[in-house]
């Protein structure tokens, strides 16, 4: 089984199994902890209830618990878990850690939350709640069958970027909140094994710092894949985690990949105004989609907007606009290779998937070999070396 280690629950549970257990020295469950999801961040609910003097009172016993050889300093060891990304995995898997009286730090190189709240789940549900309030008030017999009648209807383009940047800022605020509630160690900067129980963090330009642990979780999440032949320029070739800005909305843009994430781009663009065309290497689109769910979605979502497209073909080579030109889309045939045509677009989005990120990890330091970006784990997600030996600490 080769997977990246994001089971960071289960893995806290794991570790866990076999370490200190003192739930008194948690002080506060994380089930006690208020902090809203999605739902109630939109509906602008409140946030943690956990007080700076709870946060204190479990910190204190958990040093006290440290101090007793219940955490990590009893073994020589600066934590019992150090969590590498601190996306809702690694979120998770720290308060659950906590939770079981490890004494827990978690190391972020950009923004707590990870791709989830920042670049992926929540703001695009933001969008998408936008473009179906914009299709609603379009849709002039509904409008007329509840007594309303709407005369003109538009947006303010930076209003609905800052609406999706807002809930995402909220919940992030959240999910730090409770961490710091709970006693654990946020610690800024990129993390990279160094060797077996010692990690390295720190930002680019200054001074890095080194701590030890008696067992790491790896949970980095992953990155926009981009195939090769394509310029990302971020203003006009793009992948989603520019798009989530909505910096522009393009009159023609084209999706290259019919998955989720460019279906659901389609539905933001094409509700704002835009033109689509998607371009998929296989042979119909959404070809990971159960076949009755794609049929649905196509009969649904595709069929009746201003969308067309291209299947069976690669987007070879993709050029951003410069110069007063075009964004330029060289297709060929995905079985040939023949050059089949090109497209000329005001803007293309690559939505061709998604990649492990777990380059400059550091892992050649502990023998762990990548397969395509993915880490070679066991059952029980423990990292397995390039001689197939459980790394029972990681």
């Amino acid at each position: 089984m080769h997977s990246v280690s994001i089971s960071a629950s289960a893995s806290a549970s794991a570790i866990a199994s076999g370490g200190a257990r003192s739930k008194a020295a948690a002080g506060r469950r994380p089930s006690e902890i208020r902090f809203c999801g999605l739902r109630g961040d939109a509906l602008a609910c409140g946030s943690l209830r956990a007080s700076h003097a709870a946060a204190a009172t479990s910190r204190a016993v958990l040093r006290a618990a440290s101090a007793n050889g219940a955490a990590g300093s009893g073994d020589g060891f600066d934590y019992d878990l150090v969590i590498i990304g601190a996306g809702v995995g690694g979120h998770g898997a720290a308060l659950h850690a906590v939770e079981e009286g490890l004494k827990t730090a978690i190391i972020e190189g950009d923004v707590v939350g990870g791709t989830c709240v920042n670049r992926g789940c929540v703001p695009s549900k933001a969008l998408l709640a936008v473009s179906g309030r914009m299709r609603e008030l379009h849709d002039e017999h509904h409008m007329k069958s509840l007594g309303l009648q709407v005369s003109s209807t538009g947006y303010d383009r930076q209003a609905v970027a800052d609406h999706a940047n807002n809930l995402a800022s909220k919940i992030r605020s959240n999910l730090t909140n409770s961490m710091k509630a709970m006693g654990v160690d946020i610690l800024t900067g990129f993390g990279k094994i160094v060797g077996k129980q010692r990690v390295r963090y720190g930002k680019v330009g200054f001074p890095e710092k080194e701590i030890t642990a008696k067992n790491i979780i790896i949970a980095t999440g992953s990155v926009p894949f981009v195939p090769k032949g394509i310029e990302i320029d971020g203003k006009t070739v793009f992948t989603s985690d520019h798009a989530l800005k909505l910096e522009s909305v393009p009159d023609w843009i084209a999706i290259v990949g019919s998955g989720y994430i460019g279906l659901e781009f389609s539905d933001v663009y094409t509700a704002l105004g835009s033109e689509v065309t998607f371009v998929e290497a296989l042979d119909q689109l959404m070809p990971g989609f159960d076949p009755e769910i794609a049929k649905l979605a196509q009969r649904v979502l595709i069929n009746t907007r201003k969308i067309d497209y291209h299947t069976g073909v690669f987007a070879s080579k993709i050029t951003p606009a410069k110069d007063g030109k075009p964004v330029l889309i060289e297709l060929i045939d995905a079985k040939t290779k023949e050059h089949k045509e090109t497209l000329e677009v005001d803007a293309a989005l690559i939505a061709t998937g998604r990649a492990p990120f777990t380059s400059g990890l550091g892992l050649e330091n502990i023998n762990v070999v990548t397969q395509r970006g993915f880490i070679p784990v066991d059952e029980r997600m423990q990292v397995t070396d390039a001689d197939g030996n459980v790394l029972c600490n990681v």
